[in-house]
């Protein structure tokens, strides 16, 4: 009895160790071969410089890292004209690196989170919380064609836009605080936001609604650290307007939030937790398209997690495209090389899922492919 008994302890240990060493089995090499020349697609990344010519950090993200798109900030942008030349020789030179057309990506939401502003030449534009307050449909459409046309001219084809947090906290800081909601009614959020897709997509431009699950709850800033709306957050609230736009199919992409919520996740913000972002929006929901994550290098993902991991957990989560606002590192270290370096130890280890990699790639692809549905509107 006793012997059996052993045997049985034996063969049950070695059965689990072999699991074990199966669900840790490192991907085959031949396979990570196929996929390390494309794990730069996995990233859009903001740079430094006005210009290409004479900017090696810049040729070098778009022919070595050969990144799936780059984001414009006001560091790059000095006027319509230097915009449009700048992005004219970015999408040339992508194109003849990597024989693909670039995501060039900008916030563009309108009000104070516009890139595209009058300090830059361009004409003011309405806020989120402008339209909502006006309530009228028609004139969100016009206005959101209206700031489409203005990166369409700039050479822009991305906004990361429209904001569909519902502003139902009025001591929010970053959404409601700055006008980037369209109001405290999930019902009316919907609607805003289904009238600027359509105005975005009239001037042939993508766009992304952003930030999931929600953000508009939160009493601190994602900006600034450490963000937990366990005890705020309102999910029969928050993802009505998901819900309704999803099932319409107007939507192109999805920004992640970088905000914690135990009912969620016990351990981690919604960006790096794979119940919130595989569970809620892939299964629950049914979202099948592109999931960009907020900004890494955010206080709420930065100051607790290193920009590897984080980006390895984000895309274990469910997460495609990892947005790294600033390539810049102190040390003239460079934030997407140390990214890459680690998803690509991750692959190896078997730690991120060779299949997965494949998944994000071939809806960044799609995602990508509209890009020439949107170049015939112009």
């Amino acid at each position: 009895m006793a012997a059996s008994l052993s045997r049985a302890l034996l063969l049950a240990l070695a059965l689990s160790v072999s699991v074990w060493a199966a669900g840790c089995r490192s991907v085959a090499p031949e396979r990570f071969g196929e996929l390390n020349p494309r794990l730069g697609e996995l990233l859009l990344v903001g740079f430094h410089g006005t210009a290409l010519q004479d900017n090696a950090d810049l040729d070098r993200l778009l022919c070595e890292t050969r990144v799936a798109g780059v984001i414009l900030f006001a560091r790059n942008i000095v006027d319509a004209a230097q915009t449009a030349r700048l992005t004219r020789d970015l999408t040339a030179r992508a194109r003849a690196c990597t024989g693909r057309p670039l995501l060039v990506a900008v916030d563009a939401e309108g009000g104070q989170v516009m890139r595209l502003g009058p300090a830059a030449g361009w004409t003011a534009t309405l806020s989120h919380q402008d339209l909502g307050q006006a309530g009228d449909l028609a004139q969100t459409e016009l206005e959101a064609r209206r700031i489409g046309g203005m990166l369409r001219d700039a050479g822009i084809n991305w906004n990361l836009a429209p904001v569909i947090d519902v502003g139902y906290n009025p001591a929010n800081p970053v959404i409601v605080g700055v006008g980037r909601s369209f109001g405290a009614n999930p019902k009316l959020v919907a609607a805003q936001a289904r009238a600027y897709i359509a105005g975005m997509h009239a001037a042939g431009i993508l766009t992304a609604v952003k930030h999931f699950p929600g953000h508009g709850s939160s009493v601190d800033d994602s900006h600034a650290g450490f963000v937990d709306v366990t005890d705020t957050a309102r999910p029969e609230v928050e993802l009505v307007p998901y819900r309704l736009l999803l099932a319409e199919g107007v939507m192109d992409a999805v920004m992640t939030a970088h905000v914690f919520n135990r009912h969620l996740d016990a351990w981690v913000p919604a960006t790096l937790s794979r119940p919130t972002i595989d569970g809620v929006l892939r299964s629950e929901l049914g979202w099948r398209g592109v999931v960009v994550s907020d900004d890494m290098r955010m206080g709420a993902i930065e100051q607790h997690y290193g920009a590897g991991d984080a980006a390895v957990r984000a895309l274990r989560a469910g997460v495609d495209l990892i947005l790294i606002a600033d390539d810049r590192l102190p040390g003239d270290r460079s934030a997407s090389a140390e990214t890459l370096e680690a998803i690509r130890r991750a692959l190896r280890r078997g730690r991120l899922p060779a299949g997965q990699v494949d998944e994000a790639l071939a809806r960044i692809a799609a995602l990508r492919s509209r890009l020439t549905v949107a170049a015939d509107v112009r």
